[in-house]
């Protein structure tokens, strides 16, 4: 068995691994501050000159929060694979005895770290600019949905990072694209029951939907056992880090990991 100082150094290696290419990368304070704020605001002052109801309006902000949490966290953990990637610099990362989980709960923790400083400032800014206040039902369920979006931003991420094993450059364009089709199936901006019956019986399977279900609960929509959405959540997070084991098991034996670092 893996001596636990030894994990916890390899879980810490690929979190400071995320802070370096982070602190390096003037562009991605765009992910944390600049996209954040203009999806906040935009939704935000649309709901103002439609005179919504407040708790209307409650409705699309916890939908926008929650949307800009989960591009953040996700997209750190996908950076695992994007920005070694664009440096042509994958087989360098394998060479090092770590495996996929390392690298994966390392950048998540890093990706908890820069989605939570993005929710304080969205729940901040939604207070001062449109009265809606996050906490009214208190700060153990805002935990609890936060918990819920990093996982869900974390089954995202290994999804990205196996699709890149699988088919190489051409799958980066995912890492945008799961969380836009997210936003579509599982309700971000109206309720899932607007949906036709097949895509409703799809968004009851990704957790995201019983955790926007849930935070909503508390300004007048409705109740929902948010614990299926966890149960998926762990579902989806443990056969993601099996598969990305395998995956990478699969890109050494192909040669894709030498082709990317070409």
């Amino acid at each position: 068995m893996l001596d636990p100082d030894i994990a916890a150094g390899r879980y810490a290696a690929s979190f400071y691994k995320s802070w370096i290419m982070a602190k390096r990368n003037f562009f991605t304070i765009f992910e944390v501050i600049f996209w954040p704020f203009i999806g906040l605001m935009s939704i935000g002052l649309m709901a103002s000159f439609f005179s919504m109801r407040p708790e209307d309006i409650s409705f699309i902000l916890i939908g926008a929060i929650a949307f800009s949490i989960i591009q953040v966290c996700q997209i750190d953990i996908a950076y695992v694979m994007l920005f070694d990637m664009w440096s042509k610099s994958i087989k360098h990362t394998f060479i090092a005895p770590v495996r996929g989980h390392h690298l994966i709960i390392g950048s998540l923790l890093f990706g908890i770290l820069r989605s939570s400083a993005v929710f304080v400032i969205l729940m901040v800014l939604s207070f001062y600019a449109f009265g809606f206040n996050f906490l009214a039902g208190g700060v153990m369920p805002v935990l609890i949905f936060l918990s819920g979006l990093f996982l869900t931003s974390a089954s995202i991420g290994i999804l990205v990072c196996i699709s890149i094993l699988m088919f190489g450059q051409r799958a980066e364009v995912a890492a945008w694209t799961i969380t836009g089709i997210m936003m579509f199936i599982c309700g971000i901006y109206y309720p899932v029951s607007v949906l036709p019956a097949s895509v409703q019986i799809i968004a009851r399977g990704i957790p995201l939907t019983y955790f926007l279900e849930y935070m909503r609960s508390f300004y007048g929509f409705g109740e929902v056992n948010v614990l299926y959405g966890f149960a998926l959540a762990i579902f989806y997070f443990i056969i993601g880090i099996l598969a990305l084991e395998r995956a990478i098991i699969r890109a050494r034996r192909s040669g894709i990991l030498l082709r990317l670092s070409e």
